[in-house]
């Protein structure tokens, strides 16, 4: 019993020293960066690839808006639709002869 005690001693000084409480943070840094569940390297990793789709989400934001005001203009406006079947699709009336051009 008084070896045990004697070790409690020790380790009660060790922990109340200045090598103590380094050494305390120390273990604590260790184990918040490879052993924990939520350690600091997954947090990283985690965080990045959070900000990565934050900005895919905005990127796909904004074309979806586009998309809906491009959608919008068409529905509403006749001679926006004829321009883009022109354009995008090469429709024509039938009295016309349309002539393409690769540059």
């Amino acid at each position: 019993m008084k070896r045990i005690d004697k070790i409690l001693v020790y380790i009660k000084y060790f922990a109340l020293s200045k090598y103590g409480y380094a050494s305390i943070v120390l273990i604590f840094l260790i184990w918040m960066s490879f052993f924990d569940n939520n350690n600091f390297i997954k947090r990283w990793r985690l965080h990045s690839e959070n900000s990565k789709l934050m900005r895919e989400n905005a990127k796909y934001s904004k074309i979806i808006k586009d998309n809906e005001l491009k959608t919008n203009a068409l529905s509403t406006n006749r001679d926006a639709l004829e321009k883009y079947a022109r354009e995008v699709y090469g429709m024509k009336s039938p009295d016309e002869d349309v002539f393409l051009f690769d540059e």
